[in-house]
């Protein structure tokens, strides 16, 4: 994708993408960073409304079961019936994949087992089990993609690897009934604080200082590459950062445990290969 955007911006342009870069950087010095300048506009805000995690997921299956009573389940029987027509009559005899087009969608592998039984098993004792059990899946899936979401708040916001970002409030919206007094005026008194050009009394939770150092990371571009993930990545702090998330650790655990179960060699954290009959 980043191959096909700098291919792009040479074609409207007629300039490589890495000079554009390069000047934004220059011109966001007081508050760019190696992804980029400053911000386009001046005294600009984000509100997140937060609330607890058990009233989320009160919420998240609340809006399960208002979907469900929409139709949501005859949606699915209608499109799984004329897809099956259209996939039989092209001789496709292949299961749905579900990490591919309209599949990857939350209900459709949830629902599976209850979609391909016939109408009148549906109706059975078996049939209600997989209905009941698609209800409970798909809530359970929505909530993980909920967290995802937070995760990408979260990362985007709060822990920005040489970017700028604007500052982000936080106004707590788990109990609508206090909606006024904790959603609209705190975030009524920020805005009025910025148009005034004075520090609001709400403070943000990624304040100004808390991030990378931007200087630093423009100024470093430090070549390292991952043999694990099979990515490259400039800058030692963002480097540093990628060998100690989750992903990283997820890959390399599976990477050692394929390389026992196979050639007995085995990698060290950044990939590279090491044999364990010298150890």
């Amino acid at each position: 994708m980043s191959l096909c955007r700098s291919l792009q911006v040479w074609e409207q342009t007629g300039r490589p993408h890495s000079l554009h870069l390069e000047e934004q950087r220059q011109q966001g010095q007081a508050g760019g960073g190696q992804l980029g300048g400053g911000l386009r506009y001046p005294h600009t805000a984000i509100f997140w409304v937060t609330c607890q995690q058990d009233v989320l997921n009160q919420r998240v299956d609340a809006r399960v079961d208002e979907m469900i009573d929409r139709g949501l389940v005859d949606e699915l029987l209608d499109f799984h019936a004329s897809y099956n027509t259209k996939r039989l009559a092209n001789d496709i005899l292949s299961s749905p994949d579900y990490t591919h087009g309209i599949f990857q969608s939350i209900g459709f592998k949830e629902f599976h087992e209850y979609l391909v039984l016939g109408e009148e098993d549906r109706q059975g004792e078996q049939g209600k089990k997989l209905y009941q059990e698609g209800v409970e899946a798909m809530k359970l899936a929505t909530r993980r993609y909920s967290k995802k979401q937070l995760r990408w708040i979260k990362n985007r916001f709060l822990k920005p690897p040489g970017r700028k970002v604007p500052p982000l409030y936080g106004v707590d919206g788990s109990e609508p009934e206090h909606w006024g007094e904790r959603v609209r005026e705190p975030a009524l008194q920020v805005v009025e604080a910025l148009l005034n050009d004075s520090i609001p009394a709400l403070q943000p939770l990624n304040p100004p200082g808390t991030d990378l150092d931007n200087t630093e990371i423009t100024n470093d571009k430090s070549r390292h590459e991952c043999h694990v993930c099979d990515r490259v990545i400039i800058g030692a702090k963002i480097w540093k950062a990628h060998l100690a998330g989750n992903r990283h650790h997820k890959m390399l655990k599976r990477q050692s445990r394929l390389a026992a179960e196979g050639t007995g060699i085995g990698t060290d954290k950044t990939g590279q290969q090491q044999n364990k009959s010298n150890e």
